[in-house]
């Protein structure tokens, strides 16, 4: 990702990774780790998810049959990267819960390409694979996080927590607490491997 991602204190940023201790080799976290992560860990902040899927995009008009890359995301997402939406809102935490209303924040571009920069965007309908989400929000140009994305759907909350269950993986990421280093952080037993990105 080069030496510093183009992020508010892009150079805090870090993965968050599973590594065995037997082999020493990294591995991307599952959605429950992400979760206990996300739960417990105090000397990082902002921790969120993502995983990257593709889906057939359609409006209002009918399916385009033209498949996309949606990053799946949680809302920290958002408030890692410090960046506020040019039109509406961020996704939010709200948005994970089960039996939530299927929402999608759009990039600049595809603002301008498939909705002509209409300033009424907010409240229209996407059909991604599918189902409608409304649309919640527009971010500014030049917005691509976290790899080059223009489509921000929720991702919902890990359900159960069977040991045995196989879990989907996720990419994870967190940005450094005030006044952590990155030692400090790798110290903690509790904490994951930590990558820096930035």
């Amino acid at each position: 990702l080069g030496s510093t991602l183009p992020l508010d204190e892009g150079d805090r940023v870090v993965a968050l990774m599973v590594q065995d201790p037997a082999t020493t080799r990294r591995q991307e976290p599952s959605h429950l780790d992400f979760e206990r992560w996300r739960a417990s860990l105090t000397s990082v902040e902002a921790v969120g998810a993502f995983r990257t899927i593709e889906r057939n995009l359609g409006t209002a008009n009918g399916p385009t049959g033209e498949p996309v890359s949606i990053a799946v995301m949680t809302a920290s997402g958002f408030q890692l990267a410090r960046v506020p939406p040019l039109l509406g809102r961020p996704l939010v935490e709200d948005d994970e819960h089960p039996g939530a209303v299927p929402v999608v924040v759009i990039g600049y571009d595809v603002w301008q390409s498939r909705f002509g920069s209409d300033p009424t965007v907010v409240g229209q309908q996407v059909r991604l694979g599918g189902v409608d989400h409304t649309v919640v929000g527009v971010m500014p140009e030049g917005f691509a996080f976290p790899v080059n994305h223009q489509f921000w759907t929720p991702l919902p909350a890990a359900a159960g927590d069977d040991p045995g269950e196989k879990r989907p993986t996720v990419f994870a990421f967190a940005r450094l607490a005030p006044g952590v280093t990155e030692e400090a952080a790798e110290a903690v037993k509790a904490n994951p491997l930590l990558i820096r990105v930035g």
